[in-house]
């Protein structure tokens, strides 16, 4: 079993060229942030994360979290990236319920509780999070936090591989070896019809 990292600083958000001019905020707290001016960073994320109708306030309120919890450019502060967590998760922020999830399955800074966890991630997997995907389908497969179930493992494990976790091929041999060749066909087929980018299927064979 192979629950992973958390997720780290959303810098993607930099190379993104046509915003608006409400998320310009957003864009000079990154801009601080990578020159190592942390405090000017937090103080305009911060502005961000408190208007209300900021269309960047879910990634600000993640981004401080990563801060306080990774200790960049100033001293760890689990509680407050737990509350900057939580308070982005409550806005649907996939990277902070992942993020969240990962906290409560190893218990780090809360109480662990794997139900909490597999709760976390499905959301985070429902918003296209692909190492969401992934710990569900884990936890699908040996029954942690959740009802043991091989075929919806599969079916995750395909989902995540397609959105590019290598990892997942492995845990789609072993359940392809233990299934019924019939039972097989029919996750295959039902499959199918959802993948976007074409990936090869175990054969039935």
């Amino acid at each position: 079993e192979k629950i992973m990292f958390k997720n780290y600083f959303v810098a993607i958000y930099i190379t993104v060229i046509a915003f608006s001019a409400s998320a310009n905020d957003y864009f000079k707290a990154l801009e601080l942030f990578n020159k190592k001016m942390i405090d000017q960073a937090i103080i305009h994320f911060k502005m961000v994360a408190e208007d209300v109708n900021h269309e960047k306030r879910s990634d600000a309120m993640f981004n401080i979290a990563l801060i306080y919890d990774n200790g960049f450019g100033i001293q760890t502060d689990k509680t407050r990236a737990l509350y900057y967590y939580e308070s982005a998760s409550q806005l649907s922020n996939k990277y902070a319920l992942f993020n969240l999830g990962w906290m409560y399955y190893n218990g780090e800074n809360v109480n662990k509780d794997v139900f909490k966890a597999y709760e976390l991630y499905k959301m985070a997997s429902d918003f296209g999070h692909p190492r969401a995907m992934y710990n569900l389908a884990n936890m699908h497969f040996t029954g942690t936090g959740t009802v043991k179930d091989l075929k919806m493992a599969y079916k995750l494990f395909l989902k995540s591989k397609m959105h590019g976790i290598k990892e997942s091929e492995y845990f789609i041999k072993q359940i392809a070896i233990s299934l019924k060749p019939e039972e097989l066909d029919l996750l295959n087929k039902e499959f199918e019809s959802l993948i976007e980018k074409k990936i090869v299927l175990p054969s039935i064979n």
